[in-house]
């Protein structure tokens, strides 16, 4: 009897540490915290922004977290790299959009753990959104 209750405290110990240890690392928060640098039209928008980042087959999807200022990025992977999608939102006082073979234009590279995404993005400074404009971006993160 005195060694049965042992493993069941044995086993209650383990099951316990392991529920913590699932709870603890659920999500996007197992992987770390993320960060992501951007330039509209060469200059640095600021503070490099808290990005998520995750991949489905060869697809990377990065966004930052706060959703203005910010961005989202869709980039091809495999074979070769491309970027399909970029939305930019009040980054440098610019918010607009790439997507592939329809507005700007835009690639991508992956080289020593770093994305990069740079092209031009068609949409509208803040300063007059009535006209329409373009903006050269660079976003580079460590995903």
């Amino acid at each position: 009897m005195g060694s049965n209750l042992h493993v069941y405290r044995v086993s209650a110990v383990l099951n316990a540490a392991a529920v913590a240890v699932a709870g603890c690392s659920s999500g996007y928060e197992a992987l770390g915290t993320h960060t992501a640098t951007v330039q509209i039209n060469g200059n640095d928008i600021g503070e490099p922004l808290a990005v998520r980042c995750e991949q489905v087959n060869y697809q990377w999807y990065i966004e930052s977290l706060a959703d203005s200022p910010g961005f989202t990025a869709q980039i091809q992977a495999g074979e070769s790299v491309s970027a399909r999608g970029v939305q930019l939102e009040q980054l440098g006082g610019f918010t607009g959009s790439y997507w592939e073979s329809t507005v700007g234009s835009a690639e991508a590279e992956i080289a020593d753990g770093t994305v990069q995404v740079s092209g031009v993005a068609e949409g509208y400074y803040q300063r007059d959104p009535s006209e329409r404009g373009t903006a050269e971006f660079v976003i580079r993160t460590d995903c």
